[in-house]
């Protein structure tokens, strides 16, 4: 069969006529000497419904990555690979979108009153070695315990607030996957 031939307008109304009726594309094909590939973009053209292009792509995975991905979709009960990643790249702009703004707020906000709360311990530590280090009475006060166990009670919440966020922001991010892998789960058997 010649390699990109190209067809007639009169053997495209003819490829159009007999597939309308009946004739499978695997007979037209080898009659009008093009590819059943050729004669579905013909038909599709006339409907005006032609697919978009495709592209294929590769990567490579290691074997924990890929048991990884498989063991996911195992869980959702989706043995179709291929249509499980086509889904998760249609959904890419909602599943990469940038980190949530509240999310980003509270973390700068932690991490600012890290560093103030850091630098009065620092300062605090500095005080200590420094008495130890030329031989004098270390100048620990009732106020650098206070600042300490300020420092150490707003790590505490700060770790407790950061897993519920972050456990809101997983739970929403299994959403999003779960809604763009809708429907791919294979139906169970019934008893």
């Amino acid at each position: 069969m010649p390699h990109h031939r190209k067809l007639t307008d009169e053997e495209r109304r003819q490829i159009i006529a007999a597939r309308t009726g009946g004739t499978p594309a695997a007979v037209l094909a080898p009659r009008f000497g093009v590819s059943t590939r050729t004669i579905y973009n013909t038909l599709s053209r006339a409907k005006g419904t032609r697919p978009d292009p495709t592209t294929t792509i590769s990567m490579r995975l290691s074997a924990r990555q890929l048991a990884g991905f498989q063991a996911a979709l195992a869980r959702r009960g989706i043995t179709d690979q291929p249509a499980a990643l086509r889904r998760l790249t249609g959904a890419a702009d909602i599943l990469l979108r940038p980190v949530d703004p509240v999310v980003r707020d509270h973390l700068q906000a932690w991490g600012a009153q890290v560093a103030t709360d850091g630098a009065a311990v620092n300062h605090i530590a500095r005080k200590l070695n420094e008495a130890k280090l030329r031989g004098r009475p270390i100048p620990f006060t009732d106020d650098d315990m206070t600042t300490i166990r300020t420092f150490a009670g707003g790590l505490v919440e700060f770790a407790d607030a950061f897993s519920i966020l972050w456990a809101a922001q997983l739970a929403k991010e299994a959403r999003e996957a779960d809604k763009a892998l809708e429907g791919l789960a294979a139906e169970a058997p019934e008893p």
